[in-house]
């Protein structure tokens, strides 16, 4: 059966008489998922602009977390500023990222393995960050993390040694001219780098080796400091290993230029 227009009307007059709150709560419903919509996509568009400055700024902390890295592990060897001291310059590197990330890794000559699985301690996402901070170096980031990284002091001088090197001897005499003569070209080939008053990250009393080292202590701990030499100063990296790079016999002779300059240095008038 057909219905006319006046029957549609009369029918939406009954169905409003019958239910007159169900036309008001769509009302409302439609209302609420408008502003619902509204406000997702203020939100959306909100999100959107801020997001390049958020993702910036992750970013600046991710290569401030680098550079903090190599403050603290690698400039000690290839200066502050990447420029080459006991290890090469950085910045002069021909090597490109994959490269770099595998030297890091894995080590070379007397640089040490820094990956996990190698020994070391970082991951490869720190690695991959630490190579592409490398070749694209930022003097500011690098003197910003120098600043949150201060080198530490050394702790005390402990009498003994960890095995092997507790207990040994100089082969040579204190101040023998042959093996001073020898100690002091080593010095000035591998140690000069940190150990001088004009040393190029900084120099000062920390660095020169006069103000830490007195004869009597090299007298009375020859197995410490030759364990020093040897080993380097693990405890906080600043100091690495010589034991693969130097024979043992060259490492004495270093000790026995430290004690010549130690003595000459107790002549000096400090007043």
């Amino acid at each position: 059966m057909w219905r006319t227009r006046g029957g549609e009307s009369k029918a939406r007059g009954l169905t409003k008489a019958r239910f007159p709150n169900m036309s008001d709560g769509l009302d409302k419903k439609v209302a609420l998922g408008l502003a619902l919509t509204l406000a997702l996509l203020l939100a959306t568009g909100v999100y959107w602009l801020a997001e390049p400055s958020r993702q910036k700024g992750m970013e600046d902390k991710y290569k401030l977390a680098t550079a903090e890295i190599f403050v603290q592990n690698c400039f000690y060897c290839h200066g502050d500023q990447g420029l080459g001291g006991i290890g090469l310059s950085l910045r002069a590197t021909k090597l490109d990222e994959d490269g770099l990330k595998r030297t890091i890794s894995r080590g070379v000559i007397i640089m040490p393995a820094w990956a996990k699985e190698e020994g070391g301690t970082l991951i490869p996402f720190q690695i991959q960050g630490l190579a592409a901070f490398i070749l694209s170096w930022d003097e500011e980031l690098t003197e910003k993390a120098r600043a949150l990284h201060l080198i530490p002091l050394s702790p005390p001088t402990p009498p003994i040694p960890p095995p092997p090197y507790a207990g040994m001897k100089n082969p040579f005499k204190w101040g023998d001219e042959k093996a001073v003569e020898a100690g002091k070209l080593l010095y000035e080939r591998v140690c000069a780098q940190c150990h001088s008053p004009t040393a190029m990250w900084g120099g000062g009393e920390h660095y020169d080796i006069r103000y830490g080292v007195q004869p009597q202590d090299l007298e009375q701990h020859p197995d410490y400091y030759f364990w020093t030499v040897s080993e380097g100063r693990a405890y906080c990296h600043t100091m690495p290993s010589h034991k693969t790079l130097l024979p043992e016999k060259q490492r004495w002779q270093i000790l026995n230029y430290f004690w010549s300059g130690a003595k000459e240095y107790e002549k000096v008038p400090r007043y």
